[in-house]
């Protein structure tokens, strides 16, 4: 466990542990996990030797993240890409997470996952925990993704396309456009969450997104959870500012992936090659790697 990002800003991550030693795995905590430095968990010198460590120790099967907040684009000039790339790891996170994986995707090809923090692992439900212990145990993906009771995949855009699936955060996302770790995206399966931002904030990042050319190279969009993202009265709704871009790329797009910011958290795997099916009917993703 590493701490890329944040501090535990004082959540008890006590009962990850637990949980994780209770299904069978030994846990690694590294410096920063218990780190302090402004509002990081270290400086970035410390987080990156941190994650680089877990990358060197062949004990380690899988790289699980803290917390989100902010940080982990700061260190992403200080990792050994090139060992990394030739000894792969899991790294599972979500949120500022989004940074480190898409530049172990573009710098390594690395695949990683959108799965929880550990700040709130250990109060997960039944869905997240079980998602997040079976992705755990396995490095085959294959059929449709699991969703949580009562949720649906929805159809934005209707099509099929096939491709690896990358993204994460808008935010962070966006944040890297213009860097060298930003996501090329050629062919691939986008998925794209956020919290906390008004509509207005959300239309101003994937227009760039949209001149940037991102939207235009992947094969379709998946949009997660857009949680707490309001709008004036009178204004476009998140909804709608999600849907003009899915159809401006005019590629296949659904909503409603258990991803993001949101309860109920799928474990999906990014790298992995994927399957959009949208129609009236309705909408679904699949992991088609072997």
């Amino acid at each position: 466990m590493a701490a890329p990002a944040t501090h535990d800003e004082g959540q008890d991550i006590s009962a990850a542990v637990d949980r994780l030693e209770q299904a069978g795995y030994r846990v690694k905590l590294m410096p920063t996990v218990t780190g302090s430095y402004g509002f990081f968990a270290g400086t970035d010198e410390e987080r990156a030797r941190d994650v680089n460590a877990l990358f060197y120790d062949d004990d380690v099967k899988a790289i699980l993240c803290l917390n989100g907040g902010y940080g982990s684009a700061r260190i992403l000039d200080k990792l050994d890409y090139d060992y990394i790339a030739a000894h792969p790891k899991l790294v599972i996170g979500f949120s500022d997470v989004t940074a480190l994986q898409i530049a172990l995707w573009e710098k390594c090809r690395l695949v990683t996952a959108n799965g929880p923090l550990m700040v709130t692992l250990g109060g997960s439900d039944a869905y997240t925990a079980g998602q997040f212990f079976q992705g755990l145990t396995t490095d085959a993906w294959q059929g449709p993704l699991a969703l949580p009771a009562g949720r649906k995949l929805t159809t934005v855009v209707p099509g099929q396309a096939e491709g690896p699936i990358v993204g994460g955060n808008l935010t962070v996302l966006t944040s890297l456009v213009g860097t060298p770790y930003a996501l090329d995206g050629t062919g691939c399966i986008l998925v794209l969450e956020d919290t906390g931002e008004d509509a207005y904030r959300i239309d101003r990042m994937l227009n760039q997104l949209w001149q940037s050319g991102l939207l235009s190279r992947v094969a379709a969009i998946a949009y997660g959870d857009f949680t707490d993202c309001p709008h004036d009265s009178g204004d476009f709704t998140t909804d709608q500012v999600l849907d003009y871009y899915a159809h401006l790329a005019g590629k296949p797009a659904i909503k409603g992936l258990p991803v993001g910011h949101t309860k109920d958290k799928a474990f999906v795997p990014y790298g992995v090659e994927g399957r959009i099916d949208a129609d009236r009917e309705g909408a679904s993703l699949t992991f088609v790697d072997g």
